[in-house]
Parts: C-alpha cells; sequence; structure tokens
C-alpha cells in the first residue's frame, strides 16, 4: 500500500529568511537540509507535533549528529516547543490552514454529495416498491372473490380460527353456511359472537331469549254490595 505524500508550502525564497541564514551561516547546507527534513517530519505527524525525546531516532535516520538535530530546534526560533515537551512549527499552522479549510469543505461536500445521492437511491427504491406494492394489491384485488353478506359475517369466525391455527376448506365453509342457513344474519352474528366469548372450539347456538311481557296490572279485590229488594 502506497503511503500517502502529505503537502506543506516550501517557497522559492525561503533561504533568504533572517533565521534560516543564522542558521545556513553556523550550521551550513547540513542545517538547511535538517530543517526541511524536520518540517516533513511534522507534515506526517496526526497533530503536526513531534516529541524531543526521541531526536536520537530523527538524528539516526537524517544520518546527523543529534546535537545538530537539536541546534536545529531549539537555536535558531523557527520552532517552538509546547508544554508537553513536543516541538513545531508556527509557520507551518499558519501556511497549512487554508489547506486544511479547504480539505475540510471538499470533505463536507464529499458527504453532502453521497448523502443526496443515498437519498436519491433510496427514494428511487421506495417509488418502486410503492409500485410494486399497488401492483400486488391491483392483483389481488381481481383475484378477490366478492362475498355475500352471509360470508362476510363468517369471515369473523374464519379469522378467529385461524389465530388458533386452524382453518376451512372451501367444502368445509359451504357445509358451515349451509348448517346455519335457517338462522337470520342477526342470529348468526350472535352465535359467532358468543362462540369467541367463550373461546369455544365450535359454534353453538345459544337459547334466544323470548323478550318480556309487560308486567299485569294488580286486581283490586272484589267488595261485595248487597242492594235491597225495594231499591
Amino acid at each position: 500500500m502506497k503511503k500517502e505524500a502529505f503537502y506543506f508550502p516550501h517557497f522559492s525564497n525561503a533561504r533568504h529568511d533572517r533565521k534560516i541564514r543564522r542558521l545556513r551561516k553556523e550550521l551550513g547546507v547540513e542545517g538547511y537540509g535538517i530543517y526541511f527534513m524536520l518540517l516533513e517530519t511534522l507534515r506526517e505527524q496526526q497533530d503536526l507535533m513531534y516529541p524531543l525525546e526521541d531526536l536520537d531516532l530523527l538524528a539516526e535516520e537524517f544520518g546527523v549528529s543529534e546535537a545538530k538535530v537539536k541546534a536545529t530546534i531549539c537555536g535558531y526560533e523557527l520552532f517552538e516547543i509546547d508544554a508537553e515537551e513536543k516541538f513545531f512549527s508556527p509557520k507551518m499552522l499558519v501556511y497549512l490552514e487554508p489547506y486544511f479549510r479547504m480539505k475540510e469543505q471538499r470533505r463536507e461536500a464529499g458527504l453532502k454529495s453521497a448523502a443526496k445521492r443515498q437519498l436519491n437511491e433510496s427514494s428511487t427504491t421506495v417509488q418502486q416498491s410503492k409500485e410494486k406494492e399497488s401492483k400486488v394489491k391491483e392483483i389481488k384485488v381481481k383475484e378477490t372473490k366478492v362475498l355475500t353478506a352471509r360470508e362476510m359475517i363468517f369471515e369473523k369466525w374464519y379469522k378467529y380460527k385461524a389465530e388458533k391455527k386452524q382453518s376451512y376448506t372451501p367444502t368445509g365453509k359451504d357445509a358451515l353456511i349451509k348448517t346455519w342457513s335457517s338462522y337470520s344474519d342477526e342470529q348468526l352474528e350472535r352465535i359467532i359472537d358468543t362462540s369467541i366469548s367463550n373461546n369455544w372450539a365450535g359454534l353453538f347456538a345459544p337459547k334466544f331469549e323470548v323478550a318480556p311481557q309487560a308486567p299485569s296490572q294488580p286486581q283490586l279485590p272484589r267488595t261485595t254490595i248487597s242492594i235491597p229488594d225495594n231499591y
């Protein structure tokens, strides 16, 4: 896997900077090379900082003495050291800020584009699903048998039996309807509701109540009146 090459600006007139000129005067071209190798090292770090305690590793990598590496970092105000003993380049942070901002803007634009694309794909999928569901419903409606009023009453019973993992064959349904054909729709509904409410396995005709008679008027006691013969 190819390692990512990180970017940082290198101005063509960097060698004329006063601090770098002092570095070049005292450490020569070697110091100039150490300076830019340190910048490259910082750019490779996620936080753009590097611990001072590992300068010996850098010296070994650069092929120079640890003293020269430390002198480049601490002697020419080209780097700063934070409270955690890590050195960094203030100029690098300033120069890279527009680059990081542009990178972040591109990242956000990419996320928005991906989200929009995903939304469009999702909308298309939902639309296709709705169209398919609509076609399925249309087919089912065409295939659905038109039920009679009596058959619709029995649908409640069929649903109840289905919940108990039981069902009727078409022949069984016809026989059931025929069995209860002598009852009115109102009576049949009461029979089905009663069987369901009692959790019965079958349909049983209850004794339908007779409408209560109006209470009879109380009979007043008869009074015998004697009528004289000469009245």
